[in-house]
């Protein structure tokens, strides 16, 4: 799970929601991501859970399961 204090954490992940053809709207990665990031932080469970969904350096992972079927140009 990517614990991010501070906006500036959380560049990765927001550049990578920008390029995504769902990011004109949070998808559900994001939103738990974002909604539970500071209370999942201290619960191993959730940590887990999150783990498969953005991982430490922000990188969603759906983002990278689903570059070429989400139609993401890597070149921007």
């Amino acid at each position: 799970m990517a614990y991010f204090a501070n906006s500036y954490q959380g560049e990765c992940l927001e550049r990578q929601c920008l390029k995504c053809k769902y990011g004109e709207e949070p998808c559900p990665v994001h939103g738990v991501q974002i909604g539970y990031n500071y209370e999942a932080k201290n619960n191993e469970i959730a940590r887990e859970i999150l783990d498969c969904l953005v991982k430490d350096d922000g990188t969603c992972t759906m983002y990278e399961l689903a570059k070429k079927d989400l139609g993401i140009d890597n070149e921007k």
